[in-house]
């Protein structure tokens, strides 16, 4: 592991980091943790056509590594960086890849270092978004790409956010603008959780009127974030019947968002 750069983002900028040890242990079952990591392997698939191994990748915000993991056992030459120290060791726990504890608005790697940059669920927390993607691109190789994933629709701003620390949550419109603004080409972007939208959508309105009159919640004790059995089960192959259905056609809308784009 190399600690290179360590400047805090702003104080706005930032995460619970009390929370990677839950984390740790939801991420490997939960349905959308699960169902988004395979969202994502399956668009690389496509975009280099199952010639992964050749690729050098880098995933920045990688967290407990839940991600990181699951694309280094598919055959991906990848690497991983976070700001926090405690997330990266969460993965060292996880899997075996260089590591960098670092600040994604002023990286310590060299211009045109990596075949594909992976931003899943990062953008959302960082004040000055743009900034991130236009460093993303300096260290791209020319024809390289950036995959990322966001949470997605305005209108379902809620309590979640609060407690996920996140600044924002994007239109389908306002992403693929910052995308192309960076340098980059969009091949693909799609919402997800798409059937389950209705349902969480719902959720949510109603535990924002109770969440407002209660104190801050702890993720642990959130219903969004438990694996109960049948339900988790249920979810995820809904989910994955959207993964099939992203390889051809961009669902409408959902609850986050997916794209991949490529640097021109």
């Amino acid at each position: 592991m190399k600690t290179a750069n360590t400047t805090i983002y702003d104080k706005e900028d930032s995460f619970d980091k009390n929370n990677f040890e839950f984390l740790f242990e939801m991420e490997q079952r939960h349905f959308w943790h699960v169902g988004r990591r395979e969202i994502i392997y399956d668009l690389l698939q496509q975009a280099y056509n199952n010639r992964l191994s050749e690729i050098s990748m880098i995933e920045i915000g990688c967290g407990n590594g839940s991600v990181l993991q699951y694309l280094k056992n598919k055959g991906v030459n990848i690497e991983g960086g976070d700001l926090f120290f405690e997330a990266l060791q969460f993965c060292q726990r996880r899997v075996n890849v260089p590591l960098y504890q670092l600040n994604v608005l002023n990286m310590p790697f060299a211009d045109e270092r990596y075949d594909v940059v992976g931003l899943f669920d990062v953008i959302e927390h960082i004040v000055d978004d743009d900034r991130v993607l236009k460093e993303i691109h300096r260290i791209c190789k020319p024809g390289g790409r950036i995959i990322l994933t966001v949470p997605a629709n305005k209108r379902l701003w809620s309590y979640f956010d609060v407690i996920s620390y996140h600044k924002r949550r994007y239109s389908k419109k306002e992403l693929y603008q910052k995308i192309v603004s960076a340098g980059f080409v969009v091949e693909k972007i799609s919402f997800f959780v798409f059937f389950l939208f209705p349902v969480l959508f719902a959720y949510r309105i109603l535990k924002n009127r109770i969440f407002e009159s209660s104190n801050d919640e702890e993720l642990s004790s959130n219903a969004e974030f438990s694996t109960i059995p049948i339900i988790n089960e249920i979810f995820l192959g809904l989910l994955r019947f959207e993964k099939l259905l992203i390889k051809s056609l961009s669902l409408p809308f959902g609850t986050s968002l997916v794209a991949i784009a490529r640097k021109v």
